[in-house]
């Protein structure tokens, strides 16, 4: 019987630990685009109904964003350069792409849409 229990041991010992480095091997992994990858990311259509350059915030009315699955909806986001909304202001009509920064979906290209 005691035979039966370290047999036991041994083999949930032997199939777990491999198990668990592969589990903690596909976390580091986890998909997250870079700045090298925005070249990659989406360009969503929207329109901007409040910028505060001063927080670097900006309020858009948006179509669907694809990369997180994200419907059609008016949000606050943060700039990734606050800079880059000097440009800007409510009604213009833009093209945006927005990525996962320091765990806050960010603003890392904003053009106007071609009219």
């Amino acid at each position: 019987m005691q035979y039966l229990q370290i047999i036991v041991i041994l083999t949930t010992l032997i199939v777990g630990l491999p198990l668990t480095s592969m589990a903690a091997a596909s976390d580091a992994t986890e998909m997250q685009t870079t700045p090298a990858d925005q070249a990659a990311l989406p360009m969503v259509s929207g329109e901007i109904l409040k910028v505060d350059p001063g927080t670097g915030k900006i309020t858009l009315k948006h179509e669907q964003i694809p990369n997180f699955g994200m419907p059609a909806m008016t949000m606050l986001y943060k700039a990734g350069d606050p800079a880059m909304l000097e440009q800007f202001k409510p009604g213009d009509k833009v093209r945006f792409a927005i990525d996962k920064v320091e765990g806050a979906l960010t603003i890392v290209s904003l053009e106007l849409a071609s009219q």
